[in-house]
């Protein structure tokens, strides 16, 4: 009788379950991403909270960290410790062109500048953020949405998944696909989130045209910065910034989108001409 006739069932389970992981991480990560991330926001919805803005509790940016915890365990089981310090040098990655830097730098400039002229009453409504205590502080609040907004998603969807299908796919098809599979994630914020929930149809499908043109920005910016997730990861939090706060309710929110989805047809035109 063959060894792995003697191993229990749970082994060999999880050899099945390891195969299949090593052979299709972006899926095993789409999964374990939803799971860890619903985990925690389906509870919070079937008990009828909800998450408003400079409010500590309850809070949805524990859920947050599903994609970053999910990256780190398959990059951990498909590529092992030379795999995890690749993503950790991603994660931490400064060091890019001036180019790539000023373009995360027009949306907070441009916060600052609205903020400035009277387009946004108060200044510190900038920093009122979902989840997060306004007795924090901007600065502390800042810091924790780029550390658990920012990098808890951008590690995973950029750093992780993005990153794996450019090896195969264009940037437009790697936005598309990554866009298909973190739309559908955010399912649960629309019944927790006191932002979303009042939405309409129309708003979710502009919600949702909003969010693929970010994963054609975010993705664009991660190519072109050699891979930095520290990077998309502060472009992130500074179009929370400036498109979903109670400061930037209104008009400074539909400029920041309308320029996030201009730049979204922009970049698929050009990719489609170099790809020509």
């Amino acid at each position: 009788m063959g060894t792995a006739d003697t191993e229990p069932p749970a082994v060999r389970r999880r050899s099945r379950l390891g195969r299949w992981v090593v052979a299709h991480p972006p899926a095993a990560y789409v999964v374990l991403a939803y799971v860890l991330s619903w985990g925690y926001w389906v509870p919070l919805a079937l008990g009828g909270q909800t998450v408003e803005a400079g409010v500590g509790r309850p809070s949805q940016l524990p859920g947050l960290l599903g994609p970053l915890v999910a990256a780190v365990v398959v990059t951990a089981l498909v590529d092992g410790r030379a795999g995890l310090a690749d993503l950790g040098r991603r994660m931490t990655r400064w060091r890019v062109g001036w180019w790539w830097l000023s373009v995360v730098a027009v949306l907070a400039v441009g916060a600052v500048g609205l903020a400035v002229v009277g387009a946004v009453d108060d200044p510190g409504d900038l920093t009122r953020y979902s989840g997060i205590d306004a007795a924090a502080g901007p600065v502390v609040t800042v810091v924790l949405a780029l550390v658990v907004n920012g990098l808890g998603e951008e590690t995973g969807w950029r750093g992780f998944l993005a990153d794996r299908l450019l090896r195969r796919h264009g940037l437009t098809t790697t936005a598309l696909l990554v866009a298909a599979a973190w739309a559908p994630w955010h399912a649960p914020l629309f019944v927790v989130m006191a932002s979303f929930s009042g939405f309409t149809v129309p708003e979710v499908l502009g919600w949702v045209i909003g969010l693929t043109a970010g994963s054609v920005v975010l993705t664009w910016l991660y190519r072109g910065s050699a891979g930095s997730i520290l990077l998309v990861a502060v472009w992130h939090v500074a179009f929370n910034l400036t498109s979903g706060t109670p400061g930037t309710a209104g008009t400074v929110a539909a400029i920041s989108s309308t320029v996030v989805m201009v730049a979204a047809v922009v970049v698929v035109v050009a990719d489609r001409r170099r790809r020509r």
